[in-house]
């Protein structure tokens, strides 16, 4: 097992009932939107310049991206490798906690923008695996 590290764990605040459905098993996937600035750099990798880096199996050569772009229906970018969830319920300092593991990441279309789409709100999906650990507020 890859150990925790601040690079391969992302931390998310979530509500108290999607923390207990994911501890309970019955929520397997966490999701988040992408948008740009603050969350498109915590959720996708850069590259040395500090562009946001194209998936070149989607992407044209030469060809500017952006965060919202409908793309055929294809993500543009590369998440980054994230391995956990930092879990924490609220923003509170006695709180419920869970490292759990995060088996794959995907891309789902949210809302869609023109006719034929153009733009649209992506979607990020952590697929979650094995609880790490799980720390109940006092």
């Amino acid at each position: 097992m890859i150990q925790p590290t601040k690079e391969n764990t992302l931390y998310l605040p979530i509500k108290q009932s999607y923390f207990d459905a994911i501890i309970e098993g019955t929520k397997k996937d966490e999701e988040r939107e992408v948008k740009e600035g603050i969350t498109s750099s915590r959720y996708l990798l850069k590259d040395e310049q500090g562009n946001l880096q194209l998936n070149p199996d989607v992407t044209e050569q030469g060809k500017k991206y952006f965060v919202d772009d409908y793309n055929g229906g294809n993500f543009p970018f590369i998440p980054k490798p994230y391995k956990y969830l930092s879990l924490a319920v609220g923003y509170s300092r006695e709180r419920d906690t869970a490292l759990v593991e995060v088996t794959d990441i995907t891309y789902k279309q949210g809302k869609l923008f023109g006719n034929p789409p153009k733009f649209c709100w992506w979607v990020q999906v952590f697929h979650l695996g094995k609880i790490v650990e799980v720390h109940r507020k006092s």
